[in-house]
Formats: structure tokens, C-alpha cells, sequence
């Protein structure tokens, strides 16, 4: 019988752990008070229209950015703002809309593509970007350019995706100020990369529990709607990209319209899917309801079910909270499967074929 591997043996993690994507993942708090100084210092000379409409253009770990901008502003902003995750823009897209094309490489190629149809409809462009052809692009046309450091995959770089779109939006004074809750934030953040960091030991690491829970099993993780439904998508794809295995997420009260039904029939197969809620002390009390009747309807069904509380007051910490944890879960499951975290061969060997049709 193969060993366990021990989440409180650092020498094993670190060898299993080549490419270090855990001290990326314990240094993300630094990552967002760096990203928040670069917007702070980014040129907006060229977007002086006010818009009637907002965009984000991204991908996987360049796109969920713009989710989490969503799921924040959508109590506040008076205007649009949605995020364009292919190939085509939507037709509404003109001179007075607000577009952040976000790659973190700058050759997405849906990316590129989105940039190209919206600078031939004259929307006002902010680009993030570590490089490739859209600073070339946006260095060509003159557009406002936040320049990330390279050498991050994008998923790990999700600080450096996000806070320049939010930080560009108070600037435009699109957005109220955003100081106390980003200053919260970052404590909330802190804490957490102390509580969950590899040295802290599995009998006080939440994260290296669930992780070690999640052994054998796939993870489907329900949030709820305006809140923690981004951070499930988060874990999600990160148990896709880091964990290398088969995730899926849905969102409350939407999944008690379908999926609760589809925990009926294959009990031998339920039986290997783990739930995971992610909630919050401010659910409203109809929500409450909904996720704790839920869970006594479909509790036995499943091989285990976990519920997982965000911290912060504000919702930006709340978000970050949730989403910060499930990024420690996901590179301590890689650890327990034995698997690097970092390298994504089905992904770079898909743009490859791409390349060569």
C-alpha cells in the first residue's frame, strides 16, 4: 500500500511542490497591495468618456477577475457590466462603453479577438497584461496599460487581474470609494495566510483538513447567488487546474430548481462526490433556509458534505475570504494526490493544436 503523503511534512511538499505554487498562494496578500499600487499608477489619459456600459474581457484565471467585479458591484452600479468569456463581443458595445481586456500572457486568443472588435467600435479600452501582443497593441494605439510582472500562472495571479478594474472604477469615480473595504481586506487576507500556510499543522489548518477530506473524491461546491457563487467557481477551476481533478459548481437558490432532483438515482455514484457550501453569516433568512433544508434533503445521498463560512464583514472580504481558502484547499489536494500544481500540459497542449490547424 502506497503511504499517505503527510500535509505536515514540508520537505515531501516541497518536493512534490516543484514550481512553488504554495509559497505563490501564502504570498497573495502581497500580490494584491502590489497590484492596488500599479493601478494607482496607471495612465487613464485615454479613458475620459463616462460610460454607459462596462465589459471585461477574459479567460479562466484572466476572466474570473471581472466574475468577482460582477458579483461586487452589481448592488452599486447604476450601468451594465458584464464579462465576455469568447470569441464575439455582444452587439450593444459602442463608443461609450468601458472595456478592461484582461490577459495575463497578452496572447489569449479570444482575448485578442474581443480587443479587436471593440477598438472598431471606438469603446474607451483599459488593458491589464504582463505582456505579449496586446501590450504591443495597446502600446500601438495609445491605451491605458496596467503592466503585471511576469512569471505567474494566470489563475495565481487573480490579485493582480482584479484589483486594477476596481481600483481603475474608483478612480473614474464610477464606484464609491473602495479604501476601508480593500483595507479590510488585506487583514482578512493576512490572517488567513497565517492560519492556513503550510507550517501552521493539519490539526489547526482548515484548509489541509478539507483537503485531506477531499481524497478519492470530487468536489462539487454550491454558493449562493451575489455573494459566494463566484468563489465556487473559483474552487472549482482550481481544483481542475491545481488539483487535476473533476470539479463542479452551482449556485443557490438557482440549484434548488434542478440539481437537487439529480442527487435521486445513482447512489453508488453520489456516493463519491463531496458537497461543499460555501456560506455567510448574512444570508438572508429565506437563503438560510433554502441551504439548510438542502442539506437535509440531499445529505445522505452524497459521500460527505461540508459547509464552509466566509470571514470579513465587507463583501469584497467575504469574497476574498472564500476564494482564498478554496486556492490553499486546491494546492494541498495536488500535495495528498501527489501532483505538481503548477503545470497545465492538457491546456498548453490544446493552444499547440490550435496553432497547428
Amino acid at each position: 500500500l502506497e503511504m499517505a503523503i503527510s500535509l505536515d511534512n514540508l520537505e515531501i511538499m516541497k518536493e512534490i511542490d516543484r514550481s512553488n505554487m504554495l509559497s505563490v498562494v501564502e504570498d497573495f496578500p502581497q500580490q494584491c497591495r502590489e497590484a492596488i499600487e500599479m493601478a494607482a499608477n496607471t495612465s487613464l489619459a485615454s479613458l475620459d468618456a463616462w460610460p454607459d456600459s462596462i465589459i471585461v474581457l477574459g479567460m479562466g484565471g484572466s476572466g474570473i477577475g471581472g466574475d468577482v467585479l460582477v458579483s461586487l458591484l452589481q448592488d452599486e452600479l447604476t450601468i451594465p457590466l458584464c464579462v465576455n468569456k469568447g470569441y464575439d463581443i455582444p452587439n450593444f458595445v459602442n463608443e461609450k462603453t468601458l472595456v478592461f481586456a484582461v490577459s495575463y500572457s497578452g496572447n489569449t486568443e479570444e482575448t485578442l479577438n474581443g480587443f479587436n472588435q471593440v477598438l472598431a467600435k471606438g469603446a474607451k479600452v483599459a488593458v491589464v497584461t504582463s505582456g505579449g501582443q496586446l501590450e504591443g497593441m495597446a502600446q500601438r494605439y495609445g491605451l491605458s496599460i496596467t503592466k503585471l510582472p511576469t512569471g505567474y500562472q494566470p489563475r495565481a495571479a487573480i490579485g493582480y487581474l482584479f484589483f486594477p478594474l476596481l481600483i481603475i472604477l474608483q478612480r473614474l469615480n464610477l464606484i464609491k470609494s473602495q479604501t476601508n473595504q480593500i483595507k479590510e481586506t488585506l487583514k482578512v487576507l493576512d490572517e488567513l495566510s497565517r492560519n492556513l500556510s503550510p507550517e501552521t499543522s493539519l490539526a489547526q489548518n482548515q484548509a489541509k483538513q478539507i483537503a485531506q477530506h477531499l481524497q478519492g473524491k470530487a468536489p462539487v461546491i454550491y454558493g449562493f447567488d451575489n455573494l459566494t457563487s463566484v468563489a465556487a467557481l473559483r474552487w472549482k477551476c482550481q481544483f481542475n487546474e491545481n488539483s487535476k481533478v473533476p470539479a463542479f459548481c452551482h449556485t443557490f437558490p438557482e440549484l434548488n430548481h434542478n440539481e437537487i432532483v439529480g442527487w435521486g438515482l445513482f447512489k453508488d455514484i453520489s456516493k463519491n462526490f463531496t458537497l461543499i457550501f460555501l456560506r455567510d453569516e448574512s444570508e438572508h433568512p429565506q437563503m438560510r433556509k433554502r441551504i439548510n433544508i438542502t442539506r437535509e434533503l440531499i445529505e445522505d445521498q452524497v459521500g460527505d458534505l461540508y459547509e464552509v463560512w466566509a470571514a470579513g464583514d465587507s463583501k469584497l472580504a467575504k469574497i476574498f475570504s472564500a476564494i482564498y481558502l478554496g486556492d490553499f484547499v486546491s494546492v494541498y489536494l495536488a500535495i495528498i494526490n501527489n501532483v505538481d500544481p503548477t503545470p497545465v500540459e492538457r491546456i498548453e497542449l490544446l493552444k499547440e493544436r490550435l496553432k497547428m490547424e
